[in-house]
């Protein structure tokens, strides 16, 4: 019967998670820790059913829209590198305050995105011209991933509004880049708890099953919303994440 749990739990995550570009870690961290997990290894074994949306997603998204190469090299370097930097700062900074702050900034941003009409500041194939979009890009990375390693925030829940507001992607390509984004450093991520045995495997594997299925059903329904539509599906997740963070952190 657990093991079926597990299964939904992967699944609705994934779902939403590919959905939004978050990944899916926001839903399966607090309710495997609610199940009776230890919180080190509720993230551990959650890392590896992101792991596997985001290869899954990836996938499916690729068939429809292609992630810019150079882009996704421009974000993704600087992000992991200053996540590293974020998560040893940690060590010396409020993360509880940060948590809030940061929160409440992503929290006004998933409220822009559920009432703002029409779409983004950008056309997709402007903002994809000239190298000053890529050193932007770059400098995105790096503040999303600071973020996230200061805060615990996952990137995607960074990076999404980042892609949008700032790099001014449409909501279809922020999230397929997103996502794309996620995977190298899930997969750093995944070989780290392993080798410290922090995963649950029985519970991994079968989060893992319905990160298949929801990491496959997910894309399909956002590619067939209207962009306006999907940044609407994205703040709604989106506030629905950052919320339950800023909570836990106003709590203790």
């Amino acid at each position: 019967m657990m093991e079926v749990l597990y299964f939904f739990v992967g699944l609705v995550a994934s779902l939403l998670g590919s959905m939004a570009g978050l990944g899916g870690g926001f839903l399966a961290v607090p309710t495997l820790y609610y199940l009776g997990f230890p919180i080190s290894s509720a993230v551990a074994t959650s890392k590896f059913m992101v792991l596997v949306n985001s290869i899954v997603s990836t996938y499916r998204y690729s068939k429809k829209i292609r992630n810019p190469v150079k882009l996704y090299v421009a974000v993704v370097v600087p992000m992991i590198a200053a996540a590293y930097l974020g998560a040893y700062l940690v060590a010396v900074a409020p993360r509880r305050v940060l948590a809030i702050v940061v929160g409440g900034v992503l929290l006004a941003g998933s409220l822009r995105m559920i009432v703002e009409r029409g779409e983004a500041r950008k056309a997709e194939g402007k903002a994809l011209a000239g190298d000053e979009f890529y050193v932007l890009g770059a400098l995105s990375g790096a503040a999303s991933g600071l973020v996230a390693g200061l805060t615990g925030l996952g990137g995607g829940i960074v990076n999404v509004p980042v892609f949008i507001y700032v790099l001014g992607l449409t909501s279809h390509s922020a999230v397929s880049l997103s996502m794309a984004c996620i995977l190298p450093a899930a997969v750093a991520s995944t070989i780290r708890h392993a080798v410290d045995q922090l995963v649950v495997w029985n519970a991994a594997l079968s989060l893992g099953l319905g990160a298949v299925v929801g990491g496959w059903i997910g894309p399909r329904i956002a590619l067939k919303l209207s962009r306006e539509k999907l940044r609407k599906v994205i703040g709604v997740i989106l506030f629905a994440a950052v919320l339950r963070i800023v909570v836990q952190a106003v709590l203790g």
